[in-house]
């Protein structure tokens, strides 16, 4: 493609965005060769298939994903993952939207995890296979020895980004399975370990699902700063 005919297709799709009509901007986008700002467009204009396929283009999984999910599609999110090799996300959308345990395990069993963090995420989804209510399931045990770990080795992940990570994904699992006491021990290592905003979420998630944040400590300023 030509740099001119490249240039008036960025005009067009200025003008097409400019009137509301976004499928047309995000087509614009798509032919002059940016598939990221064509699905933004997409999003925006609510058609989250196509949105899919042009963030996969341009290398955006997470939000390719995050996509799929909207439209009711965690396999189809899942996929994204196993397709750049991120298996550890791939299974713990199997596990936690898809609700299928027995295919999350098996991802989870083909890998061996890098890295501290990556080691407490897989063990957290491993665990929540047999805690899921259902045939064979319903066994707590595994995850509460799962999280114990996290709220013992927490402090020590790095970067910052993966121990975010890891306190997500054992908040949601300890809330999944209404083990409200293991969420609030995975959120005070948390705010322990210095992490960003701890306190706040953790009184977020205590409004949500307890209906109270009483006796949560208030984050200072210099451990937000830190």
């Amino acid at each position: 493609m030509t740099g001119r005919r490249r240039h008036w297709l960025g005009q067009a799709a200025l003008a097409y965005e400019a009137a509301g009509r976004l499928h047309d901007a995000a087509r614009c986008r798509q032919e002059a060769g940016e598939p990221l700002p064509a699905a933004e467009l997409y999003e925006r204009a609510g058609e989250l298939e196509l949105a899919a396929a042009c963030y996969l283009r341009a290398g955006s999984v997470a939000e390719a994903a995050r996509c799929h999910l909207a439209m009711g599609r965690p396999e189809a999110a899942a996929d994204c993952w196993e397709r750049v090799g991120r298996p550890l996300e791939a299974a713990w959308i199997l596990i936690v939207a898809a609700r299928k345990p027995e295919r999350g395990g098996w991802v989870l069993r083909a890998h061996v995890p890098g890295t501290l963090g990556q080691r407490l995420r897989h063990d957290v989804a491993l665990a929540m296979c047999a805690a899921l209510p259902g045939e064979g399931g319903g066994d707590t045990g595994p995850l509460a020895a799962a999280l114990a770990a996290v709220e013992r080795d927490l402090d020590q992940v790095r970067p910052a980004a993966e121990r975010l990570l890891v306190e997500r994904w054992a908040v949601e699992a300890a809330t999944e399975v209404a083990r409200y006491d293991l969420a609030a021990l995975v959120f005070a290592a948390a705010h322990r370990s210095g992490l960003r905003g701890a306190a706040g979420r953790w009184r977020a998630w205590a409004e949500r699902a307890l209906g109270g944040s009483s006796g949560i400590p208030v984050e200072t300023e210099e451990r937000r700063a830190g």
